[in-house]
């Protein structure tokens, strides 16, 4: 069975914690860009934020993660979210820990 110890109930919609794992840590960094336009003595004289919002999402957990290969694309469409790092440590004396980051474009 898996579980989310102390994770949010806003990040278990957006997280399911692989099969046998417990998800302890789950991490959202939301960014836009800015755009600036300065004049010849440096000043910023125009400011725009950019439309796209870039979001880096990273869960970290205790367990056996068994993790399915996954397809590369040629394209993404707004709102998906997609798997850029998959990290698995292990060690003698504890269960095995992993890490997932995603990103995600909107």
């Amino acid at each position: 069975m898996s579980a989310t110890i102390g994770v949010s109930s806003a990040f278990q919609a957006l997280v399911t914690a692989p099969t046998g794992c417990v998800i302890n840590e789950v991490t959202q960094d939301v960014t836009r860009e800015v755009k600036t336009i300065k004049n010849a003595s440096g000043v910023t004289v125009q400011a725009a934020v950019t439309p796209m919002t870039e979001t880096k999402i990273s869960v970290k957990g205790k367990g056996n993660a068994a993790l399915s290969t996954v397809a590369a694309t040629s394209s993404v469409t707004s709102g998906t979210v997609v798997v850029t790092e998959i990290s698995v440590d292990e060690s003698q004396d504890d269960f095995p820990d992993f890490t997932i980051s995603a990103m995600k474009w909107s």
